[in-house]
């Protein structure tokens, strides 16, 4: 592939010009050659038939001398032709280049106006999905094993105190405690977040009955729901041993 340099270009009009420059001195050159051969040939010629005739006719001693004129004069002429002849190859030479040099140009015109390449635009960086998304994102997927274990997990259940004042009514601050057995939730710590989900037992729990559970979780029913899904989880805050309800959760179920 040609590219082009910093060094400035002639311009074409420029070349044109002294390469028809050029051309024009080499014809006259040529010109002028010719008609002197043509001179020479013609008038040397009969002069010197003339002076042949008569020395023959008058003096013979001339004959010699003749002879050896007309030598050198054709002599001279056959230089006279190979000098025609170089000036010719100068001129054919001459075209040559000037052909080549227009090409070149022509060259160059094409690729300073060729248009600058396209830039790609830079792929925009895919947004890091926040703690929740994240955990949602992978229960949608069917809540793999694998994804999960890379969260620390802790099974809780509602402590009895909170059972108590739930059913007085008070959903604020509902807390949890680690349980073993008897667990329904689970928290997952991801990045500094403490997030609350539901197991698979209490989402059947909450499909079967169409309630969730005061002050952790809501119920959204979509019709399109094939089977119970956390949409959002409950944010919690852990004091002392036990974790604290701040913010509810969302569940969604088929109606």
């Amino acid at each position: 592939m040609e590219t082009t340099t910093g060094t400035p270009q002639p311009a074409p009009g420029a070349i044109i010009t002294a390469n028809l420059l050029t051309l024009v001195l080499l014809a006259f050159v040529i010109l002028s050659n010719v008609l002197l051969l043509l001179i020479l040939l013609r008038k040397p010629g009969k002069r010197y038939l003339r002076s042949l005739i008569q020395s023959k006719s008058e003096k013979p001693a001339q004959e010699t001398n003749l002879l050896n004129t007309i030598q050198n004069q054709m002599e001279k002429q056959q230089d006279l032709l190979q000098f025609v002849t170089r000036n010719q190859q100068i001129l054919l030479r001459k075209m040559e280049e000037m052909e080549q040099s227009l090409k070149n140009t022509g060259r160059l015109q094409t690729v300073s106006t060729a248009p600058p390449p396209k830039v790609m635009d830079n792929p925009q960086p895919t947004p890091r999905l926040s703690p929740a998304d994240h955990l949602v994102q992978v229960l949608e997927q069917g809540g793999d094993q694998a994804a999960l274990a890379q969260w620390s997990a802790v099974k809780v259940k509602i402590t009895a105190a909170s059972q108590s004042r739930t059913y007085r009514g008070d959903v604020a601050g509902v807390e949890l405690e680690p349980a073993q057995a008897g667990a329904s939730f689970l928290v997952f710590q991801i990045r500094g977040e403490n997030l609350l989900v539901p197991n698979q037992e209490t989402l059947g729990v909450f499909q079967r009955y169409q309630r969730g559970h005061t002050g952790l979780f809501v119920l959204s029913r979509q019709s399109s729901q094939p089977t119970p899904q956390v949409s959002k989880p409950a944010r919690v805050q852990m004091q002392g041993k036990l974790w604290r309800v701040v913010e509810q959760g969302e569940v969604l179920v088929r109606p």
